[in-house]
This record gives structure tokens, C-alpha cells and sequence, in this order.
């Protein structure tokens, strides 16, 4: 008999919450013109870092691959964890007393773009073996008057790399040799404010060009340069405070597959995913346009053929603040104070890991559970809603990962409407 009342209140919830149609965006992912706006602060997805406050002991996790806190260490020790580090005239790199909010750390790594001395600095980090999936997550603070930005930071593959970057602008990768997506900032035609609104910026085998509507080369230089992919209601990088930053590179499954996918999150809120089927619009040239008069044959987003070997892994990570031609440009709002001699940023708490790593956490954050999340103190059928809300706006939610497998699944929402029923909810 109690099977048949759990059977029965499973198929009432079920249709309830609309579990129906979590299940048919798990088989027939459901494409989207629009990228989803800014979450509200209620929203943060935590990950692997709720587990240690502070960052205390993350390091210890089985599934991060690099932590650095820039405590204890001279610019001269920098040389020991990176396998580069670009100071030009000891100029670039310094540290100073401060640090993003819940660290527990008393200094963080500025990097200083002086003009007409340089064009900012670097460190760079390559690993051996590398990740089929990687996530780096950092935390930076731009000064209140600083300028836009020509690159930021960036993961990616080269192969047999050697300890220091390679550029590779101007040429499209082969499938066996690099790829690569970086964290980026725009100036929308200077509609933006320094240092830019967040875009992702990418190197792979099927990019397209500049040069021609279709894409291709037309046999002039150069024909290939990153590729763009923006959203449709910009989301502006702030200057004078401490941002968590996270950027993800999954590579596909098999090298004829497009399922690769690459995502950036802000202050703990997924803000762009791209991967089969999470965008509709049309190629023109060497962007993928989500609305205006180039969008004239939507199609769902193809996903990326990040390699054509599973030989190649995401195995560098390129911490830089690059300033080539920006010193000079200027929004079209005349009132934003920029310097335009000096240009400086601070980074802090960089990890990289194969799993989601989420903001600094406090105790406090470490203590709720993540199962409650309407947050009334006791677990029902308004919590399963809210999961089921949850896969459908990002069927990779890490906050939907009930069954703890590094998957997510509709496997997890039965799982928990179950245990809810059996008052056996299991801890977050």
C-alpha cells in the first residue's frame, strides 16, 4: 500500500510540476533566442568552493588541478607554480593589500599597463595531462578609472606546449593542433563602459571568417580571428569592486561530435552557455547573430568540434590583462572618468578544477543545505518546483546535482520528490 501512495503522489507531482516537459527538454534540448538576464543575488549557483569557507583547504580537493592565493609569495616566486610569468622591467606585477570578499587572504596580484612602456602582463599556466572539461574561476578588481581591455583570460589547447603562450591570430585551428575560448570585454561600438561588457572569444576547427557572408576565406591575410559570441542585453564589467569570474571549456565526446561547449558565470550567476541547441540565429561572417536584419535563417546553435582527436585536452590557462590600443579609446559617454596612461587590475583566488567552483564561500553558506530552495526551513513539493525551474532555465545546473553523480539529470528530481516522501532528504 505505501508503494502505491508514493506511486501515486510521484504521478501527481509529476504532472504538477510539469516534470513532463523537464523530460522532454532532457531528450530534445529546447533552443533559446535569448540569453538569460542577470539572476537575482537569491540565485548564486554555489559549487566545489561552498565546501571550504574561505577557500581553506580547497586546494586539497581531489578535483582541483591548480590553486593559486598569491599569499605568501614575492613576483620572484610566481616562477615556481607558473610555467611563465611576463613582467616586463618589474614593472607590470605587484602585490597589494586587499582581497575579495570571504577570502581569508591579506594581499591579491595587481598588474600595472603603463603607456608607452607596455601593454600589461601575464602569467600562464600549462598542465600535464590535461582536462577533458575545465573550469577556471578567479577573482578580479578593476581600478575605478580603468580603461577597456584588448584580451583578459583564457583556457584552451596547444599541443606538446611549451611553457609559454603562442599567438595564433589571423589562422583558424586544424583540429589537431589548439584551440582555445577566452573571458573577454567589448566595447560595443563604445556603448559600453571601460573596461568592457563580458563576451566569450574563440578559437576552434569550424570558426568562421570575417571576410565573406558565408564565412570563409576569400584569400587575403589573416582570414580568421576569434570568434564573438555576446548576448543580447549586454552585461557590463564594474571597476572598483571585486568580481568572481568563472569560465568553462568542455571538449566534445568523440572527434566527430559537436558537443562541446564553453560558459561563463558572474558573481556565482550563469550568464552565457553556448552548446547545442541554447541558441537560435543565423552565421553571417564570423559571428553567430541572434536578432537584426543578419538573422535571416535561425537555426539552433550547432555546439562545438572543439578537437578531432581525443589526444587534445584543455591544458593551459592564460591569466592576463592585455592593453594594446586601448589607451586611447574612449566611451561615447563623455562623463566616465578613464586614465588613459595608466591601467591596473587585481586578481585573486584562481583555481582551476573539473568540477563547477562557485564563489568564496562563508561558514554560514557552508552550513545550509542545498536542498531548500524556497528556503522555508523544511523540505516539499515547492522545493522540487523550484529544481524542475532550475533544469529547465540550465539542464547542467550544478544546484540540481541531488544524487551527487557530477551529473545533471531528471534521475535527480525523481530522486529527491522520493526521498521528500520518505522524509529521508539527503544532506546538501
Amino acid at each position: 500500500m505505501r508503494k502505491l501512495i508514493l506511486a501515486g503522489a510521484l504521478a501527481g507531482a509529476v504532472a504538477a510540476l510539469g516534470l513532463a516537459t523537464a523530460l522532454a527538454v532532457e531528450n530534445h534540448p529546447q533552443p533559446t533566442a535569448q540569453p538569460r538576464a542577470l539572476p537575482a543575488a537569491a540565485d548564486v549557483e554555489w559549487g566545489l568552493a561552498r565546501n571550504y569557507p574561505g577557500d581553506a583547504g580547497l586546494q586539497s580537493d581531489s578535483s582541483v588541478v591548480f590553486f593559486e592565493d598569491f599569499e605568501n609569495s614575492t613576483v620572484a616566486d610566481l616562477a615556481q607554480r607558473w610555467s611563465t610569468v611576463n613582467n616586463k622591467d618589474g614593472k607590470v606585477l605587484s602585490f597589494v593589500a586587499d582581497g575579495p570578499p570571504g577570502g581569508t587572504g591579506a594581499q591579491s596580484l595587481q598588474m600595472t599597463g603603463t603607456k608607452g612602456l607596455n601593454n600589461g602582463g601575464y602569467l600562464y599556466k600549462t598542465l600535464d595531462p590535461g582536462c577533458d572539461q575545465l573550469y577556471v574561476r578567479f577573482y578580479a578588481k578593476f581600478a575605478p578609472d580603468a580603461p577597456y581591455v584588448h584580451h583578459f583570460v583564457q583556457l584552451g589547447n596547444e599541443f606538446n606546449p611549451p611553457p609559454y603562450p603562442m599567438g595564433f591570430a589571423g589562422s583558424r585551428p586544424n583540429g589537431f593542433d589548439h584551440f582555445t575560448t577566452a573571458l573577454d570585454l567589448e566595447t560595443n561600438n563604445y556603448e559600453a563602459a571601460p573596461p568592457g561588457a563580458w563576451v566569450l572569444y574563440s578559437y576552434w576547427p569550424e570558426m568562421h571568417s570575417w571576410q565573406t557572408d558565408n564565412g570563409g576565406p576569400d584569400g587575403r591575410p589573416n582570414p580568421y580571428y576569434g570568434n564573438v559570441f555576446g548576448l543580447l542585453q549586454p552585461v557590463q564589467a564594474p571597476r572598483g569592486e571585486w568580481i568572481c569570474l568563472e569560465l568553462m571549456i568542455k571538449c566534445n565526446s568523440a572527434p566527430d561530435k559537436r558537443d562541446g561547449e564553453e560558459a561563463f558565470w558572474v558573481n556565482g550567476r550563469l550568464i552565457d552557455r553556448w552548446a547545442t541547441g541554447t541558441h537560435t540565429g543565423t552565421w553571417f561572417r564570423d559571428k553567430f547573430r541572434l536578432d537584426g536584419v543578419f538573422n535571416t535563417d535561425p537555426k539552433p546553435f550547432e555546439g562545438f568540434m572543439w578537437r578531432k582527436t581525443d589526444a587534445l585536452k584543455v591544458n593551459y590557462l592564460w591569466l592576463q590583462y592585455y592593453l594594446e590600443g586601448v589607451y586611447d579609446l574612449r566611451p561615447k559617454d563623455p562623463t566616465i572618468t578613464v586614465n588613459g596612461q595608466v591601467a591596473r587590475v587585481e586578481f585573486d583566488n584562481v583555481v582551476l578544477a573539473t568540477q563547477y567552483i562557485g564563489p568564496i564561500a562563508t561558514a554560514a553558506d557552508t552550513l545550509k543545505t542545498g536542498w531548500d530552495f524556497d528556503e522555508d526551513g523544511k523540505y516539499g513539493l515547492g522545493d522540487v518546483y523550484r529544481m524542475v525551474k532550475l533544469r529547465l532555465a540550465d539542464p547542467q545546473d550544478p544546484r540540481t546535482d541531488y544524487n551527487g553523480d557530477g551529473r545533471e539529470s531528471v534521475t535527480d528530481v525523481v530522486g529527491f520528490l522520493l526521498d521528500i516522501l520518505r522524509g529521508q532528504v539527503r544532506q546538501g
